[in-house]
């Protein structure tokens, strides 16, 4: 049997082969990312990632270490996908801002699947976070409580990319996999909001026609009335964010705004 040092040796050389080949890889997905950048092709392939698995499964299958194998190449297909991203569109976070029922959530739900990137519903972070749901804050404790948690929950959100402490945070690369994040309608309310938003990130507004936005289930757009609460709200959203983009259209015309407007900033 072997030693302990002669086996060591073994994996250094085994590793230092692994590095080369990985430094090619990385070199190869990155021109991929390029071509598919500059001919204006979708970035990712679900079903090209699919076949890849798959072949990956058969070729592993009956080896004792096939679980591990299978971990570790399937990482590494995903930190390939988080290359192509973050050179294709940048390497902020992304803030989604605009009135209540803009389409912020579902936009944001479908922009992070597309570039790869975690999503955040401040909402439903709110919700998880402080055990109630904003709207039944704002009716039971009142709209100062209610835009007090939502800065502090803002805050929060913007120290977990800093320390990369929080488990939902995936980090990988020594770094934060970057975020969009669909922010409440009002969080443009309190001044102090603006420097969290801004930090190191992408804001985009996305603007609705009025008629188009509903006030049901929203408690400050049934007391106050949308017209008013955009007139309060309108100056800041402009001003605040780096790109405004329509949603009168389809969610895929606004998603395709957004994506042409992070790959140029």
């Amino acid at each position: 049997m072997k030693d302990l040092k002669e086996l060591r040796k073994e994996i250094d050389a085994v590793d230092a082969g692994l590095i080369e080949l990985l430094k090619q890889r990385f070199d190869i997905t990155e021109q991929i990312g390029e071509y598919k950048a500059k001919n204006n092709q979708e970035l990712f392939c679900p079903e090209r990632e699919e076949e890849k698995k798959q072949a990956l499964r058969e070729t592993l299958s009956g080896h004792k270490n096939a679980k591990y194998l299978e971990s570790i190449l399937c990482a590494l297909m995903d930190c390939s996908k988080y290359q192509q991203s973050n050179n294709t569109y940048g390497t902020k976070d992304i803030f989604l801002i605009g009135m209540p029922g803009c389409g912020k959530s579902t936009i944001g739900r479908m922009l992070a699947e597309r570039i790869q990137r975690d999503f955040i519903d401040m909402d439903v972070l709110f919700r998880e976070t402080y055990r109630i749901s904003p709207s039944t804050c704002i009716k039971n404790k009142g709209e100062d409580e209610f835009r007090a948690n939502e800065s502090e929950l803002l805050k929060n959100i913007t120290k977990w990319e800093d320390s990369a402490t929080k488990d939902n945070v995936k980090s990988f690369g020594g770094g934060v996999r970057k975020r969009v994040i669909s922010c409440g309608g009002g969080i443009v309310v309190k001044e102090e909001n603006k420097e969290f938003l801004k930090k190191d990130s992408v804001v985009i507004y996305i603007k609705r026609d009025l008629e188009k936005l509903t006030s049901k289930g929203r408690p400050l757009s049934e007391q106050n009335g949308v017209e008013k609460l955009f007139k309060e709200r309108a100056a800041k959203y402009e001003g605040w964010s780096d790109c405004t983009v329509d949603n009168n259209g389809t969610v895929e015309e606004c998603l395709d705004n957004i994506l042409k407007f992070i790959k140029i900033c």
